[in-house]
This record gives C-alpha cells, sequence and structure tokens, in this order.
C-alpha cells in the first residue's frame, strides 16, 4: 500500500515538473514575448553571432572577456558592430565596456521603468519604459536573449557611463568655479578606521594600517550627493549667472538707498547653495514652488533652467540655471524709515508747501518735528525724534497726513542730510508703525488710498510705543524693533510688473483718547517681506 502512494507521488511530481518545463518553454516562446530563450552559453552565443565581433574583440581587449565563461550567471548588454563603430571607444577603455555587463540575469520582464541596474564599473545605469520600448540609459533595448548562464540584451547604442553627481560638480571647469570652489570649500578626507586593516605595530607601540579614507562634506549631512543608492536632481549656476544675480541685488539695494554688505552676500550664497540641491529626480516643472532638501523655495514663475538640455547623471539629473534671483523674503530683512525725516526735504519746511513730499490736511499749525523721549540705547540714537501734527479739535473735517518712503543720506557737495523717495522691490510685506503712544489718538492706515486693518489705538505702548517690539533679536528688544502690526500690504507697480516702485502712506485721525488731545507724533514705520514676496 505505500509502494503504491509512493509511486503515484513520483509519476505526480514527474508530470508537474513537464507541466511548469512546457509552460516555461511556452512563455520564451511566445509571440507576445520579445526575450528569446536558446540552449546556449553566452560565450557561444556571442561566437555564433559576427555582427558582435566588434563587441567581442574589445571585450578581449579590455582582459574582461574571461568574465563571460566564469561560474556564474551575468549579463551582457551588446552592441553590434555598426553600434561600435560609431561608438567612438578607445581599445584602452576598460570603464566604458564594464559599463555594459552586471552581476545576475535580468530578464526582459524584469526591466521595469525606473530600474537602476549596478554594472561592473560600480557604477549605476537606468532602465527607462516608454510606451513598448524600453532604453538602458538612452540606449534601445533591440532584442533579449535568455541564455544558460544569463541574458543577452542588444541595445542600439553603446552606453557612455555617467558620472556619478560629486565627481561631475568636482570637475567643472573655470566657468563654474565660484559654485564649484564654495561646495569644496570644506570636502575633507577622514580616515576610516573601522574600514582600514592593522598590517603592523610601530616602534612606538601604534599601530599601523593599511588605512582607508573618505571624503567628508558638511553638505552629506542633508543631500549625500556621492551617493549611488540615492537620485538627486542639482540646479546649477555658471559664473556669469551668479554674476548677473549679484548685479541685480545690488541694483536692488541701490534703489532702496542700501549697498550689499558682507552679511548680505553671505545670505544670498547660503541661499544659492541651499537651493540647489533636491532628493529624486524631478521632472515636473509646472508646479509654482519647488522645495529644495533644506526646504528653499525655488519659484518656477521666477528663476529660470534649461530644461531642454538635462545632464544624467548616475545618481541623478543636472539642470543649468539660465537665470537666479534671491527671494526678497531672503535677502531683505525688512526696509525701515523715520517719519522725522520730512525735515530734510530740499524745501521751505513752513506749512503749506507745494513743494513738499508730505500731504497735511486739516493741521492747525505748522508740522515740526519734536524730541519726544530718550532712547534705551543713547550711545546709538540719543532720542526718539517724531513728526508731530495738531488739529483742530472743534472740525470735523479730515485731519491727515500722508508720506512716501523717504531714504535719509549724506550730500558729499554740501555734507548736509538730504533725502530722496526710496523704491522697495514688489510684492507682499507686513507693514508695521510706531507713534509716541503716551496719549496717542486712535488712527486709521492707508496704503496707497486702501484702509490697512482696523482702526489703531495708538495709546498702547503696547506694541505701538515706537520701535520696541516685534523683533527677534534680544538685544534689539527694547530698540529698533518693527513697532506694531497694522497689516498686509502689497507694493506694485502701476504696468503689473515686478520689479521697483515706491508707495504712499497715510495716518489719519479717528478719534482721541481720552487722556489725549488732537495730536498726532508719528515715529517710523517698516516693512518685513512675508513669505509670498519671492
Amino acid at each position: 500500500m505505500k509502494m503504491k502512494k509512493i509511486y503515484y507521488l513520483l509519476v505526480s511530481t514527474i508530470i508537474l515538473l513537464s507541466s511548469c518545463n512546457e509552460k516555461w518553454a511556452e512563455y520564451y516562446s511566445s509571440s507576445s514575448n520579445t526575450e528569446e530563450n536558446m540552449n546556449m552559453t553566452i560565450v557561444e552565443y556571442l561566437s555564433a553571432h559576427p555582427e558582435y565581433s566588434k563587441f567581442t574583440e574589445m571585450l578581449t581587449k579590455t582582459g574582461l572577456y574571461s568574465e563571460l565563461s566564469k561560474d556564474q550567471q551575468i549579463t551582457v548588454w551588446v552592441a553590434d558592430n555598426a553600434a561600435m563603430d560609431a561608438s567612438g571607444i578607445i581599445d584602452t577603455d576598460t570603464l566604458r565596456m564594464k559599463y555594459h555587463m552586471n552581476y545576475l540575469p535580468f530578464l526582459r520582464t524584469d526591466l521595469k521603468d525606473g530600474l537602476r541596474i549596478l554594472s561592473l564599473n560600480g557604477i549605476y545605469f537606468q532602465i527607462t519604459v516608454k510606451g513598448d520600448s524600453v532604453f538602458a540609459n538612452s540606449s534601445q533595448v533591440i532584442k533579449s536573449i535568455r541564455l544558460k548562464d544569463g541574458v543577452i540584451h542588444q541595445i542600439s547604442s553603446l552606453m557612455k557611463s555617467r558620472v556619478n553627481i560629486y565627481d561631475y560638480l568636482k570637475s567643472l571647469g573655470d566657468d563654474y568655479s565660484m559654485i564649484r570652489d564654495t561646495i569644496f570649500k570644506y570636502s575633507v578626507e577622514r580616515f576610516d578606521k573601522a574600514n582600514s586593516i592593522p598590517v603592523s605595530v610601530d616602534k612606538t607601540g601604534n599601530t599601523v594600517y593599511d588605512s582607508v579614507f573618505y571624503v567628508y562634506n558638511p553638505i552629506f549631512e542633508t543631500v549625500k550627493f556621492n551617493s549611488e543608492f540615492s537620485q538627486f536632481t542639482i540646479f546649477l549656476p555658471s559664473n556669469n549667472v551668479i554674476n548677473d544675480c549679484f548685479q541685480t541685488l545690488q541694483s536692488t539695494y541701490t534703489s532702496m538707498g542700501k549697498t550689499v554688505a558682507l552679511s548680505d552676500s553671505t545670505l544670498a550664497w547660503t541661499w544659492i547653495k541651499q537651493a540647489m540641491f533636491y532628493n529624486g529626480q524631478i521632472n515636473d516643472f509646472t508646479v509654482t514652488d519647488i522645495s529644495s532638501a533644506y526646504n528653499r523655495k525655488w519659484r518656477t514663475s521666477v528663476q529660470q533652467l534649461d530644461l531642454a538640455n538635462p545632464l544624467a547623471m548616475s545618481n541623478g539629473v543636472v539642470y543649468n540655471i539660465t537665470k537666479l534671483k534671491i527671494p526678497n523674503n531672503v535677502i531683505i530683512t525688512r526696509i525701515k524709515s523715520l517719519v522725522e525725516y520730512w525735515e530734510y526735504q530740499d524745501v521751505d519746511k513752513m506749512y503749506p508747501s507745494t513743494d513738499d513730499l508730505y500731504t497735511f490736511t486739516g493741521v492747525s499749525a505748522n508740522p515740526s518735528v519734536f524730541t519726544a523721549d530718550a532712547t534705551p540705547m543713547p550711545t546709538i540714537l540719543p532720542n526718539y525724534v517724531v513728526l508731530q501734527v495738531t488739529g483742530d479739535e472743534n472740525s470735523s473735517d479730515e485731519f491727515s497726513v500722508e508720506f512716501p518712503p523717504l531714504e535719509r543720506y549724506v550730500n558729499p557737495v554740501d555734507g548736509k542730510f538730504h533725502v530722496r523717495v526710496m523704491q522697495v522691490p514688489t510684492g507682499e510685506y507686513n507693514l508695521y508703525m510706531g507713534f509716541q503712544s503716551s496719549g496717542h489718538p486712535y488712527v486709521f492706515v492707508y496704503f496707497n488710498g486702501n484702509q490697512i486693518g482696523t482702526e489703531i489705538q495708538a495709546s498702547l505702548s503696547t506694541p505701538w510705543n515706537y520701535d520696541r517690539v516685534t523683533e527677534t533679536d534680544p538685544l534689539k528688544a527694547k530698540w529698533d524693533g518693527l513697532g506694531g502690526l497694522v497689516g498686509v500690504v502689497n507694493v506694485t507697480k502701476d504696468d503689473g510688473t515686478s520689479g521697483m516702485a515706491s508707495f504712499k502712506i497715510k495716518v489719519k485721525w479717528s478719534r482721541n483718547d481720552p487722556a489725549g488731545t488732537k495730536r498726532m507724533r508719528i515715529y517710523h514705520w517698516s516693512l518685513k517681506p512675508t513669505a509670498n514676496n519671492y
């Protein structure tokens, strides 16, 4: 009885194996599959096909032919004689030929879109599927043959070994020296004790190693762009692009009456470095903002890339930048001016004056500059100086003052202070203001004719007393801060384009504080770019 069970089991197993073999053979011979199955070794197949003789000859010249007959399963990516003639390969290019061999058999069905295969030269190449066509890098797979000891894929052209992003950036020429030197300035070689082999002991008893070293760069903490195990996207600026960027920055600062200081340059360089590294391969540029590995925003409507010519790397892709701009909210911490700069106009400041840059409405006495209080930082600024305007207590007419942003400067001809109307980059800002708050009336604030926020109770010392609050620097907590937040404003040009523009702020009396009079003492205004101000 037991013998019969064993007999039946053997028969069932043989039938099952026979059935599997038939299905396997049927799978590979199916007309719907582009992979052939042949009972030959890779060496036998190449020997039987003279159209690959030049590829085989190159394997011999580079000492790689012996890899084909080892006891292993491999995949060979073969180019025919015509493709070899067009490749321009030289007899000693072992590295490139190794790029066409890899361990393990990759069947045609294994070649999925995005698959990265490690070649014998230690560098990956990538599989891309487009419709019914399969590509190894940019070389199309023409046909595939499953053999006893591996797989052969015939490709349309001999591949070029792609460079690692780290090596590519390090080898950049003088046209890219600014970003190249900035990135690699902090690269250092470090001793890898864990992977170094002790070989002896010196006379002083110290261990002597067969030393292994590795390269460390602080950028690796966030983006290990020398790794072959991850994919990255790099936005690369040339020297010309960087110089144009800084010229635009200088022009912007000049319009605001400022110069680009060392701290500004450092801030700009930090942004450039942190905005050029991205995790993964980016191919969708229809979105407005792309976040870098450092969470910097790359705005596709402002910055410009050469999208038509991406540079494929072994661990990602590089796009050359054609236009670069440091975002306003990165480089501009704030723009600030004092309202008392009215006194430095090149006009007779007796009210009214048709030349006055300030417009006074409903005042009952000449506007004046008034020294209000001492500051907490007398060595830097002795006193708070305000613009004082007084209204008629018995009048219901509008009582207000409107003014443009003024920049104060020293005229080299007479050595005296003068003012000129300032322009600022267009975009969205938070508007802050400050007053001498004690007894100050309630006011409305208008920006370019539009009321901002609600009625302001400027008699509250927090946050309206001068500029003592709303600043992150602890040293400025009671001095030279932003002041009280009025609201969000937009600086625009008449034609709706971006660039530089000016504006006007109007402070309008609303009602008196119970302890005060109909008198406004206005100290300053500040603009701080919002996250939307790019």
